[in-house]
């Protein structure tokens, strides 16, 4: 009879209703979870717009640098043509040649360059903000990381305290996700 009873006493402590600690540390596991993978979501979104800001700088500075062999090219073809036209009968038609693609690299490339060096260093801001807010967010992952581990164990050893430290650990969290959404 002694076995029974124990087995009756152990089925109601096991399956028997949640106390308040427990109910209380589900419910912050719950929430912590949730604000966990809104966290994720938004740390991924985050190193997406810096791999973005990172592949447009790239493409400009791409162009940039064509531009600037297309420069070298035509300052080198100027160079050119006024040295073979000393002493030449078409002097007047190459020295007008080598001045036309003087104009051609101070009208046409200069002002390319400098639009492109600008939209060079738009796209390194972009770049570097989506990666502090990248930070910023995966900071506050583990805020809620941490929040979730004390809360639980806080069913495990019963301490009202650990979940407190769960709560603020939590808490913590949430002030960094809305800290990475104002930044």
């Amino acid at each position: 009879m002694e076995a029974h009873e124990s087995f009756q006493r152990f089925e109601r402590a096991a399956h028997g209703p949640l106390d308040d600690l427990s109910r209380t540390a589900a419910i912050v596991v719950a929430v912590l979870a949730a604000f966990l993978s809104i966290a994720t979501f938004l740390s991924n979104e985050a190193i997406k717009e810096a791999i973005t800001g990172e592949t447009k700088t790239a493409d400009a500075t791409a162009v940039m640098e064509a531009n600037d062999v297309k420069t070298i090219i035509a300052e080198s073809n100027a160079q050119i043509l006024r040295v073979v036209a000393v002493g030449n009968p078409l002097a007047r038609a190459a020295s007008a040649r080598a001045e036309a693609l003087d104009a051609r690299t101070v009208n046409e490339l200069a002002p390319i360059h400098r639009k492109l060096a600008d939209e060079i260093h738009l796209h390194q801001r972009e770049r570097d903000h989506a990666n502090d807010r990248h930070l910023v967010f995966e900071v506050s992952a583990i805020g809620f990381q941490v929040g979730i581990v004390l809360a639980g164990v806080a069913i495990i050893a019963r301490r009202r305290w650990l979940l407190a430290s769960g709560g603020i650990a939590g808490l913590a969290g949430v002030v960094m996700m809305i800290t990475g959404l104002i930044i």
